[in-house]
């Protein structure tokens, strides 16, 4: 039997993921709440394993676990000190050989933040191993390249689609694009990779300088990003069907930062249509909208203040941090869902006070994942404190398949 790897919505056993660091991302945003939020509607037979930075945000974890009720046979906090909560993108993957289960060593580099010596890349890394270990796994592939879980997106038939110029430009520059596709198939197993172009506008470096703030004036800032994944614009939903983020001409005519989507969507779009399936035939492409911007205000009482203000005082592109408050723009996103059986934890964003126009878009959004998971129960999830750090709720996660004969 040749090397496999699943897709997201086969079986799942188990998820992984990581308590927030910071209860707080603002004064007003808890993050905690929406970690809460998840674990009341993950299955109760998915084990789910969570990571707790040190010994602190494990008491902590463990009381609010407590205080809501939320404690079962199959949940463990376990200690380990990742500075990044969002272990799907080093975190396990898992692929079935000869039926053996192996898990998948690659490279990190802090999404070309970091660098690859440094010990945060390290650290973070250093999960996989642990989580082999909870898992019995002992046998592993390398996969000797820069890469994050969260720009792999597999269907469970021989096709991996990721974003190119994260892959090959900006994590791996030293190889060819054909050198970092041969690395992946021999990996993973697949037979085809679907190369799109680019990710989102607002998921590029956090570090570039301003971006357009509500009224198209380049005086915004991204609060932080994983730099170009997958996750956030792009998902297979089935072996032959695919979500795909859409911009309509009118949000684009209104919008700078809905304009620059638009280019790069469009484009996506052009390879998804001209992609096959390994039988040959063509992928259904569903539109998904993308969500009304939500800019935040930082001040720098503000936790979050600290991780999206540049250290240097200004950005890569010379622009100088403002002095006091930073208008900030979260990575939002209908895309970064996580399937895990029979549920759908979806991101959403309207609360009382905000624009009808995020309500329609919420609801426009439900009701596509309910339309192509009609089996399954799509619970939306208020995910902007957790957008705040650069990530949501697929980010935060980490399934761990089951790899059952019959999926």
């Amino acid at each position: 039997m040749k090397r496999y790897m699943g897709a997201e919505f086969h079986q799942q056993e188990s998820v992984w993921l990581s308590w927030p660091i910071e209860e707080f991302a603002t004064e007003t945003l808890e993050t905690d709440l929406v970690t809460l939020e998840m674990l009341r509607h993950i299955p109760r037979d998915v084990s789910i394993f969570i990571i707790c930075y040190d010994e602190e945000v494990k008491k902590r974890a463990e009381e609010k676990i407590a205080k809501n009720n939320l404690n079962r046979e199959n949940l463990f906090c376990i200690e380990y000190p990742a500075e990044v909560i969002y272990p799907r993108d080093f975190g396990m993957d898992i692929v079935l050989e000869n039926g053996e289960k192996k898990y998948v060593k690659h490279l990190f580099d802090g999404y070309g933040y970091f660098g690859l010596e440094d010990e945060r890349s390290k650290s973070l890394i250093g999960l996989t191993p642990l989580q082999a270990k909870e898992h019995g796994i002992e046998s592993s592939v390398s996969l000797p390249l820069v890469t994050e879980g969260g720009d792999h997106e597999f269907n469970g038939n021989g096709v991996l689609m990721m974003i190119e110029e994260t892959e090959v430009d900006k994590r791996n520059p030293d190889l060819s694009k054909e050198e970092v596709e041969d690395l992946f198939k021999a990996a993973y197993g697949v037979e085809k990779i679907i190369w799109l172009p680019q990710g989102s506008y607002e998921d590029e470096d956090y570090l570039l300088g301003p971006i357009p703030d509500e009224k198209n004036k380049m005086k915004a800032f991204r609060s932080s990003s994983a730099n170009g994944h997958i996750d956030e614009i792009c998902r297979f939903v089935a072996e032959d069907t695919i979500l795909m983020s859409h911009v309509t001409n009118e949000e684009a005519s209104k919008s700078f930062l809905h304009y620059y989507n638009k280019e790069r969507f469009d484009q996506a779009r052009k390879v998804l249509k001209e992609a096959t399936q390994i039988s040959g035939e063509p992928f259904k492409v569903i539109n998904m909208p993308v969500p009304e911007p939500i800019y935040i205000e930082l001040t720098p009482s503000d936790l979050m203040y600290e991780y999206a203000y540049p250290y240097t005082g200004e950005y890569l592109d010379g622009t100088k941090a403002p002095e006091g408050n930073l208008i900030v723009l979260p990575a939002l996103s209908y895309c970064n869902f996580l399937i895990i059986n029979e549920v759908v934890l979806a991101q959403s964003y309207y609360q009382s006070g905000l624009s009808e126009k995020i309500k329609e878009k919420d609801e426009k959004a439900l009701k596509i994942l309910q339309s192509v998971f009609p089996d399954k129960k799509i619970v939306p999830i208020n995910t902007l404190a957790l957008n705040l750090f650069g990530g949501g709720i697929h980010c935060n996660t980490k399934n761990i398949p089951s790899y059952h004969i019959n999926q």
